[in-house]
């Protein structure tokens, strides 16, 4: 990072910020950042200034990609060529939207195991529901993890869930388990730990990857995930901003699946047209149409 930072002139630098950095409230992960990557090995300075460092590569850059409108106007105080760009998902196959046969409910939620905390606002509303239905909470993520920065001491994610008091189904990610384990799902999840900035300001990505799996999505109300739902029609019809929202929503897509199924195609239908590959490569084209 310091060393594009004095790149010369002629050289044309386009910088992609995935994550609202710049959101980001101060905390000790925050200042002891730039020393702890470059004590991993991940930086070849020392950067003790790691949030200015990269604003001077905002800077410096001749475009910047991010993932929401929100980041780039941030951005824009640092750079006058943003373009937010979300990633493409071609990897992901198209589900047809349908109402499974099986008995009970079962949801699934994909993820890092860093941000499992961001479920544990739904848990009153899930033991709700399962003292009515045979609930099951599917988890694609990691079964095992490490913690500091991702490299040191290993645990088991099934002891992160062990008291949740539910049935919960763990599934080691990857893009075939996710396709095969959402095919037998009713309902995806998307919460957000919406007093985190920098989880607030993440795109609507997942809720895209479930939408292409033909599922109806029950998510946190952030910018992204509002944004995206008003544009599929749904607005704060699956937007969840506490505990009560998160029983009230899931218990009535339970009892009603015909309307499951509604807000599954309304998703999938946006997903395939706004989201689509061909619309996102084209604001590339417009990123290097700008250099």
């Amino acid at each position: 990072m310091t060393r594009w930072v004095d790149a010369p002139s002629d050289r044309r630098i386009v910088v992609d910020l995935p994550d609202s950095y710049l959101d980001e409230s101060q905390s000790l992960r925050r200042t002891f950042r730039g020393l702890a990557k470059w004590a991993a090995g991940e930086s070849r300075r020392l950067v003790l200034n790691h949030g200015r460092a990269i604003e001077r590569l905002l800077e410096r850059a001749d475009a910047v990609v991010c993932s929401t409108d929100e980041q780039a106007t941030r951005i824009s105080r640092h750079s006058d060529n943003v373009h937010p760009i979300l990633d493409l998902h071609s990897e992901i196959e198209v589900l047809r939207p349908t109402i499974n046969d099986g008995t009970g409910l079962d949801i699934i939620w994909e993820g890092l195991v860093a941000t499992l905390p961001a479920v544990q606002q739904m848990l009153p509303a899930l033991r709700s529901l399962s003292d009515r239905c045979e609930l099951r909470l599917h988890l694609v993520t990691d079964l095992r993890h490490q913690r500091y920065m991702n490299r040191f001491r290993t645990y088991l994610t099934e002891d992160i869930v062990a008291d949740w008091g539910i049935d919960v189904r763990l599934h080691q990610w990857s893009v075939d388990t996710l396709a095969e384990v959402a095919g037998r799902c009713d309902i995806a999840v998307v919460p957000v730990n919406l007093s985190d900035p920098m989880a607030v300001g993440k795109p609507e990505n997942r809720m895209r990857i479930f939408w292409r799996l033909g599922l109806p999505v029950v998510a946190s109300p952030s910018p992204a995930h509002d944004r995206a739902t008003s544009l599929a029609g749904m607005g704060g019809q699956v937007l969840c901003a506490t505990s009560d929202d998160w029983k009230r929503v899931l218990e009535r897509l339970y009892k009603w699946p015909a309307e499951r199924l509604e807000i599954a195609e309304a998703g999938q239908a946006v997903a395939l047209s706004v989201y689509s590959d061909g619309s996102l490569a084209s604001r590339w084209d417009r990123l290097f149409g700008s250099l």
